[in-house]
């Protein structure tokens, strides 16, 4: 009799995806990475427990870095196909993070943005909106592989909206006024398309994700964001259903 061996050895199955997870408690919308329904497919957490938003985003260190580093090689032995980044303001590490591990690693939506420059055109004009634009530095660019700069982007900020920056940035509260903080993002949208015309738009931030539509709907532009990059990455992990019965 034939019998069908399942491999063991590893603490996760059919999970293709790990995300990296700064600690944060404030309300999670689906769109945003940190709700697993915002994919189709599962996904672990792994939570970082005392490094917060405000850490990341003012004091960068190699403790992170090797803290960071440690995590994606435990979810990789665990079984995980992709790792991915809670927080934009993780492409600075991307580089030495995906150099450690040996699946593909997305800390950051930035890294959306070699490839933009591809697909747009090496003429496009991409756009940004970012959490804090005045800690978004040359830095996080080239971590994500962003050669041209800072200069040829447009970048616009919400560390002045009050809702965002009282929850999202300071972490005073856990609750999320969804109404108030979709006008901030409207109106941080409109800031940015003020700057001068674009191409696209991409959603550094993967708070504002859950809003990827209503940034399109008021720019009239495309706009990316991390679970689409996520998403992408994923598909070339796993077969597809549809071309299945061509497999040898």
């Amino acid at each position: 009799m034939n019998h069908r061996i399942l491999p063991g050895g590893h603490r996760y199955y059919d999970t293709p995806l790990g995300v990296l997870c700064l600690e944060s408690w404030f309300a999670k919308p689906r769109g945003h990475l940190r709700n697993p329904r915002s994919f189709d497919y599962p996904v672990v957490y792994e939570v970082m427990e005392g490094v917060d938003i405000p850490g990341l985003l003012h004091n960068p260190s190699d403790r992170l870095l090797e803290l960071l580093i440690d995590r994606a090689r435990f979810l990789e032995r665990g079984g995980i196909k992709v790792i991915a980044g809670s927080c934009g303001f993780m492409a600075r590490y991307q580089g030495q993070v995906a150099e450690e591990v040996s699946v593909p690693v997305v800390l950051s939506s930035l890294t959306l943005l070699p490839w933009l420059d591809i697909v747009h055109g090496p003429t496009a004009r991409l756009g940004l909106l970012t959490a804090d634009a005045e800690a978004l530095g040359e830095a996080h660019l080239r971590g994500a592989g962003w050669a041209h700069g800072m200069a040829d982007l447009r970048i616009e900020g919400l560390q002045q909206a009050p809702e965002f920056r009282e929850v999202i940035l300071a972490g005073r509260r856990h609750e999320l006024n969804m109404d108030v903080m979709a006008d901030e993002v409207a109106a941080a949208t409109r800031r940015l398309l003020a700057r001068g015309p674009l191409d696209a738009i991409v959603l550094e931030c993967t708070d504002l994700s859950a809003f990827a539509d209503m940034v399109r709907d008021v720019s009239g532009l495309p706009v990316y964001d991390i679970v689409q990059a996520i998403d992408l990455v994923v598909a070339g992990q796993q077969p597809s259903s549809v071309r299945q019965e061509f497999r040898p």
